[in-house]
């Protein structure tokens, strides 16, 4: 026979006997939790509580201006994108299709392939003769 397996929560110094669906939920929100204050460290996200409080001596606009951050850097990468988006529009809807799917959706060119019913050299070949064009456009948008 198989014995119960009993789970507990600690409250405080108190040991709390829960049931395994109340256990499982509270440490996948725990581990959630923690996932997502490691994500904003990891990404140097601030709390607003830290902006607020007493001990800290800087100012909120101190707190607030990300050092790291080259303006001018942005608004190349902004231009770039822009760019790049005018000469995907200068595709055709098929090679469009071929760069969405596999840059953006993240399909396997052999899945992508079996959609299109094309073989998987086929796939290979339109994705590379559409990035040389995608290449051309960009290389005369980069020479204004």
């Amino acid at each position: 026979m198989k014995d119960k397996k009993n789970y507990y929560l600690f409250l405080g110094d108190l040991k709390v006997d829960v049931s395994e669906e109340v256990y499982k939920g509270y440490w996948q929100e725990t581990n959630r939790e923690n996932y997502l204050k490691r994500l904003d460290k990891e990404n140097r996200l601030g709390y607003f509580s830290e902006f607020v409080s007493d001990e800290v001596a800087r100012s909120m606009e101190e707190r607030l201006i990300d050092k790291a951050v080259d303006l001018e850097k942005l608004v190349e990468v902004k231009m770039q994108i822009e760019a790049l988006n005018k000469a995907l529009d200068k595709l055709s809807p098929e090679e469009r299709e071929i760069i969405q799917a596999l840059f953006f959706d993240e399909i396997p060119q052999r899945e992508l392939a079996k959609t299109l019913n094309i073989s998987q050299g086929a796939v290979f070949r339109r994705k590379e003769k559409t990035l040389e064009k995608l290449k051309v456009f960009l290389e005369d948008w980069d020479e204004k």
